[in-house]
């Protein structure tokens, strides 16, 4: 996709920020919403089911429901029923209430507020759901305030006419309402601009683009009850689109998308309609032969983004009272033809107060509160585009059930095998990067990208093989490569010829671990250390902020670095604020995160170790710096598990809902077998292919620190690797909203040193002010604590 309707889609890719951590941490927040997330379901939809008077039916379990995809039954991975009295959604659905009057006559538009006020008034005003008033007339798009549940307040600025422009309409002149150049498109501009040139359809269709990319933001199912004209009446009349059919199928797409990943359903009500002299009522019907989905731009046609078809394929409804009427003595087809004269249009209008919008109105509204969200993954598909056909089945007669109608499916949606890459041996990997010495930067680092080691690479021939490389972009190359390497075993060649040690040597060792943990590692002072943090980033293919050029793939690189002081005290560690008068430090919070390195996570590894009863099981003997280092594997199921990953953020919302889980997962530590020292801590989780994380794996080596004059067994260097789901930004004009893109690998490269001793410098500070008492006295109070800074 790369343009829509009257301007450009810009897709841009969102990296997301793993977690790993076995402590507790800030990370973003948690979805509150019962209903299913990622973790569940890739996608989730809202189902309605009414009986064969169209009433909402509840009491039905997953066992009752079928999806078919393409006709073919898909598995249902949650299922979550809601009947508004024991079970209701958190947070609750909300209703949006557009009132539609673009063009209309004015006796007609103002049956059409009067009826909107008769149902804010209901019931003493007060409202079931929460509502949000927008309106369409001819200056532009307009709201009435926040979303509110007093009816009468609502009414009331309804009637007042309180309202606030949100997108005016402008004369076209060049620019659109927000000064900018217009985009070639339908009209010459994008669809986040209102023209007076617009069509009135094409006006409301632009509203509606707003309204549901605004939505999105927010999390929970939304009713969006379009209250305007019928068919051939102001917004109601079709229109011919100036795009090509490439275009039309990317808009065709675009409000596809939007409505299910904003969990909108849309209602649509028909107040007048435009029939033929016979009284035949076929023309309004035209809206029927466009269902069904586009499955290329070959049969895009302006007709699909007719507001009736966006609204069932959105689980909604078209609801039209002349229609539902039509054996009423009140319907006159003669005199429901608008806009053929003033005196026949107001006649007609005036007609309409027998027409009961308000019950129609609340009908669709009992929906809100009885409903079904299941989720389920889409097919893997290797074309992009895919439309797909979505259809639930109750196995209960006489039931109905509506949801979306179908979707697009697309290659990414699943982990795709990275490209052709050639697995070396650490040996092999010496002779190619003498075979890239004397070659251009760029052109060696190529060459390093284009490898896979199958092994890990020593420190010592790390730092020799990055020593031979003269350029930037090679040495960061290795870097990465060999990183990448770190969750490898050692060449065989390079493993001490030793036997293993004896069951009760092995079991000597553990419990000297055990030890270490419980006794040496609380002891550790409180301190600081420097933390250089290198990040590594895969870009996957998707198109730049212009929406019209599409980006390459481009394997693992350098990203950024940056470099803060981390203060360990008292068993935690956490980044120092910029001091006073100290330059601002930057963080990359917003990328790979690794914490609980100090301690945490070697603390959570062994217990859970031994809550599972698991014990470490031997391994092999690795070379170290003062000997043979003793390597046991480990595997905790999730049953047992402490540990936790944060995949920030799923796109849902405003995109600050985190995606949370706590994981089994296996690795192996490296020891001192002496003392029981962990001198490196290598941990996988276990995730499943269909999460938005895929991949997370932490390597931590310690080795001997000076602090204060001391040595302690401290971090000296880590690698965190993560592999998950993108978020993709899809954006036209001002508007835009995120779903899930392709999957990206991260690296960080992170390394510790200044360690010094954390020293508290206290200082009193004299003097007190006299703070005013309740009673209205004043009394002394003691000086302030003495501050202490660090």
């Amino acid at each position: 996709m790369s343009a829509n309707i009257g301007g450009r889609i810009c897709l841009a890719v969102v990296l997301c920020a793993p977690v790993l951590s076995c402590a507790q941490q800030a990370a973003p927040r948690e979805t509150s919403q019962p209903g299913p997330v990622a973790a569940e379901g890739l996608f989730h939809l809202d189902v309605v089911v009414t009986d064969p008077a169209g009433k909402p039916v509840t009491g039905l379990d997953a066992k009752d429901f079928t999806l078919l995809d393409n006709g073919e039954p898909s598995r249902i991975l949650s299922f979550q029923a809601f009947d508004g009295l024991s079970a209701k959604p958190d947070p609750p659905v909300e209703v949006i209430l557009v009132v539609d009057t673009l063009n209309l006559e004015f006796k007609l538009a103002q049956h059409e507020r009067e009826e909107v006020e008769r149902f804010l008034r209901q019931n003493g005003g007060r409202l079931a759901q929460p509502v949000t008033i927008f309106g369409l007339s001819d200056d532009g798009l307009w709201t009435i305030g926040p979303r509110s549940g007093d009816g009468n307040a609502l009414a009331a600025d309804l009637a007042h006419h309180r309202e606030s422009s949100v997108v005016p309409r402008a004369a076209k002149s060049g620019s659109d309402f927000r000064g900018r150049p217009f985009n070639s498109g339908v009209r010459g501009e994008s669809l986040s601009a209102l023209s007076f040139e617009d069509p009135p359809a094409l006006a409301a269709l632009k509203a509606l683009h707003y309204i549901a990319t605004t939505q999105r933001q927010t999390p929970g199912r939304k009713l969006l009850i379009w209250v305007g004209p019928g068919w051939g009446v102001g917004s109601g009349k079709p229109f011919e689109s100036l795009l090509d059919r490439e275009h039309l199928f990317n808009a065709i797409h675009w409000f596809s998308t939007l409505l299910r990943e904003a969990r909108i359903a849309l209602y649509t009500f028909s107040v007048g309609e435009k029939v033929s002299k016979a009284g035949t009522i076929e023309s309004p019907m035209f809206y029927l032969q466009f269902l069904g989905g586009v499955k290329s731009a070959r049969e895009a046609d302006s007709g699909y983004l007719d507001r009736r078809v966006l609204a069932v394929e959105s689980g909604g409804r078209v609801l039209d009272p002349h229609r539902d009427l039509a054996t009423s003595a009140a319907y006159n087809a003669n005199s429901m033809q608008w806009g053929e004269s003033p005196g026949r249009g107001s006649e007609a209008a005036a007609q309409l107060a027998d027409f009961d919008l308000v019950s129609l109105i609340e009908s669709s509204i009992a929906e809100a509160a009885a409903f079904y969200t299941l989720s389920f993954n889409p097919v893997r598909t290797e074309t992009a585009d895919e439309y797909r056909r979505l259809e639930v089945k109750v196995g209960k007669p006489g039931l109905t059930a509506r949801t979306n109608t179908g979707y697009y499916d697309e290659p990414y949606f699943y982990d795709r095998p990275l490209p052709a890459v050639r697995r070396v041996t650490a040996d092999q990997l010496v002779q190619e990067i003498q075979a890239a010495r004397g070659k251009p930067d760029a052109e060696a680092a190529r060459q390093i990208v284009a490898l896979e080691l199958t092994e890990r690479l020593s420190e010592a021939r790390r730092a020799s093989l990055k020593a031979s490389l003269r350029g930037p972009k090679a040495k960061a190359a290795l870097v990465a490569l060999a990183d990448a390497a770190e969750f490898l075993d050692p060449p065989p060649a390079e493993l001490p010829a030793l036997p293993p040690p004896p069951p009760t040597a092995q079991s000597r060792m553990i419990e000297a671990v055990v030890d270490y943990l419980k006794t040496t590692v609380p002891k550790l002072p409180n301190f600081f250390a420097e933390r250089t943090t290198v990040r590594y980033q895969e870009t996957p293919e998707h198109y730049d902020e212009t929406g019209r050029v599409r980006t390459s793939y481009e394997p693992m690189h350098l990203a950024d670095s940056s470099r803060v002081t981390v203060l360990y005290r008292n068993g935690y560690e956490a980044v120092e604020p910029a001091a006073s008068g100290r330059k601002k430090q930057k963080t990359l919070e917003t990328g790979l995160i690794t914490r609980g390195t100090f301690g945490p996570i070697l603390s959570g590894v062994i217990l859970d170790a031994v809550a599972a009863h698991s014990s470490l099981i031997w391994s092999h003997w690795e070379p170290g710096i003062n000997g043979p280092r003793a390597v046991f594997r480990y595997t905790i199921p999730e049953n047992a598990s402490h540990f936790k990953v944060t995949h920030c953020c799923l796109p849902d919302g405003d995109g600050t809902i985190a995606f949370k889980k706590v994981t089994g997962y296996r690795g192996e530590i490296a020891i001192d077998p002496a003392s029981g020292a962990i001198l490196r801590l290598m941990l996988e989780a276990d995730l499943k292919p269909d999460l938005p994380l895929v991949r997370s794996g932490i390597v931590v080596d310690y080795g001997p620190v000076e602090i204060a004059g001391k040595t302690y067994i401290c971090p000296v260097k880590s690698v965190s690797i993560s592999r998950g789901r993108t978020v993709m930004l899809l954006a036209d004009g001002d508007d835009s909203f995120r779903t899930f893109g392709p999957y990206s690998t991260s690296l960080n490269d992170v390394v510790f040193d200044g360690y010094h001793m954390f020293r508290a410098e206290s200082r009193v500070l004299p003097g007190y002010d006299p703070a005013p008492q309740d009673d209205g006295s004043e009394t002394a109070t003691p000086p302030a604590a003495p501050k202490t800074t660090p």
